[in-house]
């Protein structure tokens, strides 16, 4: 009896062992695929042009420096990106594979229209995974964005998803905006999503060769310039550097970031190296009208001081530049508030903080609540405090401690 069992188990075993032996019925061989890194998509007389970055293979595998690029882009026009895409099967010998899809970039004519038809086809995709970069080309078609070569990295897509993500980090009126954050804020009552603007340069027409970077300075280089504000799914305006800085410090998207400050005589300046400031929000009902009261938290040390009447060995001195600052930040974020306001779209999730407060109160707003912000009180404070002043005291030139 106990050798039975002991058969009958090894013979169980054995069986299990072989089916993990067996291969994947949906395996990709790599050499039968290409691996497409980023897709642009242009709206021209009612048609969609989808285009794809591609990785060259043949590239890859030399050992030596080639006159060809690491990437070439197909491209396809048709009344439907599915079928665009399903198009350009016949122009490469291998399958094309989405899953390393790194950026989306639309052209401005596609954003106004809405991003609903060029997210669905990506969104039901079951190879690909919605953490792809979004970014509206201005000035220039999504296309050319495709095919500026880079000196970075190897890969131009490579290289414009890393510079998008150092600087949100560093720099606070850049934002970085995914495909899954963007249908996030769709999804939600009271917030409405953003997206990240780039520029390609006058010279743009020349950043397509590999002489682009062979020499310094380059023809021309690609750079995030402003906000892309929305409504729904659809792009109705643009917030400059100076107002988008409300939004991540709003939004508490900030991490690091300079800030720069009049000096109290406002001939020089100061700046700030801003460290993961916090926002809080305390909406209220005040004679059945909604107000909203948001404080900023920022602490900061200072980066460059050229305010030559300035000792930061006294308190008065330093209590004057936080308040200076502050009152600037105030200023600064007011102005982002009031342009979105004008366009009559809630980026900054005022409404959601309604919602979680008030949700009796919100299911009567939710439907005019547009309406309703653009008439919004807030009263903004900022507290502000500087917490280092650097190696040196005073500024550079001056006597350390001994102001003239």
């Amino acid at each position: 009896m106990y050798r039975q069992e002991k058969r009958f188990f090894l013979v169980s075993i054995s069986l299990a062992l072989i089916l993990l032996l067996t291969g994947c019925w949906n395996r990709n061989e790599l050499n039968e695929l290409s691996i497409v890194l980023a897709m642009g998509i242009d709206k021209k007389d009612d048609l969609y042009e989808v285009s794809l970055q591609v990785v060259n293979p043949n590239q890859m595998s030399r050992k030596q420096s080639s006159e060809r690029t690491p990437t070439f882009v197909l491209s396809m026009r048709s009344d439907s990106i599915s079928e665009a895409i399903r198009k350009m099967v016949g122009m490469s010998s291998r399958r094309l594979y989405m899953s390393h899809l790194q950026i989306l970039f639309v052209d401005e004519a596609t954003a106004r229209e809405g991003m609903h038809e060029p997210l669905d086809w990506l969104l039901r995709n079951n190879e690909i995974r919605p953490v792809f970069d979004l970014i509206i080309v201005r000035d220039h078609s999504a296309k050319e964005a495709l095919t500026f070569v880079t000196s970075t990295e190897l890969f131009p897509a490579l290289d414009m998803h890393k510079a998008l993500k150092l600087s949100y980090k560093s720099w606070a009126p850049n934002v970085y905006s995914r495909a899954k954050e963007f249908l996030e804020s769709l999804n939600k009552d009271g917030i409405e999503p953003v997206i990240t603007g780039l520029k390609l340069g006058e010279q743009a027409d020349k950043a397509q060769k590999m002489d682009n970077v062979k020499q310094s300075p380059q023809h021309a280089n690609y750079f995030f310039s402003g906000v892309g504000v929305f409504q729904e799914d659809r792009l109705v305006g643009w917030m400059n550097p100076s107002e988008s800085r409300a939004y991540n410090y709003l939004t508490n998207h900030v991490d690091n970031s300079l800030f720069k400050v009049d000096c109290p005589n406002a001939k020089e300046h100061f700046t700030l190296d801003v460290i993961r400031p916090k926002t809080k929000y305390d909406p209220k009902i005040v004679n059945d009208h909604p107000v909203l009261d948001a404080t900023v938290y920022i602490e900061a040390n200072i980066n460059e001081l050229r305010c030559k009447k300035v000792d930061l060995n006294k308190e008065e001195d330093l209590l004057k530049l936080q308040k200076i600052a502050a009152d600037q930040y105030v200023e600064a974020i007011n102005r982002g508030i009031r342009k979105a306001q004008s366009l009559g779209t809630d980026i900054f999730g005022f409404g959601e903080a309604f919602h979680r407060a008030y949700p009796a109160k919100w299911h009567v707003w939710k439907n005019d609540w547009d309406k309703r912000f653009e008439e919004l009180d807030v009263n903004l404070r900022v507290t502000l405090q500087i917490k280092r002043n650097g190696k040196i005291v005073s500024p550079y030139g001056m006597p350390q401690n001994k102001q003239e």
